[in-house]
C-alpha cells in the first residue's frame, strides 16, 4: 500500500494540564494546560511537521477537539508552530446530519471543529478528587476495575455540588475544590440539539457517544475532500475510544492501552475502506515511559 492509498489520523492525548500535574481527576473540569503541557504541544507539532516532510505528505487539513479547553489550548500551540491559520467551530451531530458544515467551509483558514463527543470520560463523583485519596477509600481493586475495565464506572456526579452555578456557588466550602463548568453556559449549543451529557461514564459509553462523530464527521469528510491526513486532540478516553474503533482492539485487551500525553499518535487506514493499516509513535521511547507513568496514576505522584 502506498502513501497515496492511506488517510492518517494524528491523534494525541491534550498537554499536561493543571490537574495532571496534581493527580487529580479532571473528567469535564476546565483545567488549562501548564507549561510543560504547552512544551509538550510544540514538541507534538515539530513531530507531525518532520513526519510530513519525510513523507512528502501535506500538513494535516483540518483539525478535532474536545469542548475542554486543554484539548483547544493544545491545538492552537501545534497550529501555531505549523504555520496553519486556523478557525474554531464548535458543532453537533445536528450540525453534520443536516448538512450545516457548509457554512463553515473547508477553504482558507483551517477548520478545527470542537466536539462534546471528544470530551474526556466523565469520572462522575470522582472529579475533582486526588487519585491517591480515591485509591485509598475504594481500595486497589474495586479502583483499577472503574478505572481501567471496559465498564467500569464511577459514581454519579451531584451537579449541585460540583458544578459551577449560575449563582450562589458555595465553591471549595462544599468539598470540592475543582468544579465542572454551568452546562447551561458552556453547552447550550448541545442542549438545544438535544445531546444528552453524562454524569458519569464507563469507557463503553465514551465508545458509543464517539463513535457516530468518528463516522459522520472526522471518515465523511476526509472521504468527501480526499483529505491525506487529519489532527485530533483528545483526552485518555477518548483516544483509547477511537483506537478500540479504529482498530478493533477487545474490550479486555483495552484496559491494557494506556495514553501519554502530548505524543502523536500516527493511526493509518485505508483511503478506499478505512480499513485499519498499522499505528505507530511519533517518539515511541517517550511514549512508553510517559504511558506507565498514566497507569501508576493514584500510586504515586508524578512528576
Amino acid at each position: 500500500m502506498t502513501i497515496a492509498d492511506t488517510f492518517r489520523l494524528f491523534i494525541l492525548r491534550h498537554g499536561q494540564s493543571e490537574l495532571n500535574s496534581e493527580n487529580i481527576f479532571c473528567g469535564w473540569i476546565d483545567a488549562k494546560l501548564t507549561e510543560k503541557g504547552k512544551s509538550q504541544a510544540c514538541h507534538s507539532a515539530n513531530l507531525i511537521k518532520q513526519y510530513c516532510e519525510s513523507n512528502n505528505i501535506s500538513l494535516p487539513q483540518i483539525g478535532y477537539t474536545s469542548r475542554l479547553v486543554r484539548t483547544q489550548q493544545t491545538m492552537d500551540v501545534i497550529f501555531k508552530e505549523l504555520g496553519l491559520g486556523h478557525e474554531n467551530h464548535v458543532i453537533t451531530i445536528d450540525t453534520v446530519i443536516n448538512g450545516e458544515l457548509h457554512d463553515i467551509g473547508l477553504e482558507g483558514q483551517i477548520p478545527v471543529l470542537q466536539t462534546w463527543r471528544l470530551n474526556e470520560r466523565h469520572y462522575g463523583s470522582w472529579q475533582g478528587q486526588r487519585k491517591p485519596n480515591v485509591l485509598k477509600e475504594y481500595g486497589k481493586e474495586k479502583y483499577m476495575y472503574i478505572r481501567r475495565d471496559y465498564n467500569g464506572k464511577p459514581p454519579k456526579v451531584d451537579l449541585n455540588l460540583e458544578m459551577i452555578q449560575e449563582e450562589n456557588d458555595q465553591g471549595s466550602s462544599t468539598g470540592y475544590d475543582f468544579k465542572e463548568p454551568n452546562r447551561h453556559l458552556k453547552y447550550g449549543l448541545e442542549e438545544k440539539a438535544n445531546e444528552r451529557l453524562p454524569e458519569s461514564e464507563s469507557l463503553c459509553e465514551v465508545v458509543t457517544r464517539l463513535k457516530p462523530f468518528l463516522d459522520a464527521t472526522i471518515l465523511s469528510i476526509a472521504k468527501k475532500i480526499n483529505q491525506e491526513s487529519c489532527v485530533i486532540v483528545g483526552h485518555g478516553s477518548s483516544v483509547r475510544s477511537l483506537l478500540k474503533i479504529l482498530e478493533g482492539i477487545s474490550d479486555e485487551d483495552i484496559k491494557d492501552v494506556d495514553i501519554p500525553n502530548g505524543i502523536p499518535l500516527v493511526i493509518e487506514l485505508n483511503r478506499d475502506n478505512f480499513q485499519f493499516v498499522r499505528k505507530f509513535y511519533l517518539d515511541p521511547e517517550s511514549a512508553k515511559v510517559n504511558a506507565q507513568m498514566v497507569r501508576d496514576e493514584g500510586f504515586e505522584k508524578n512528576s
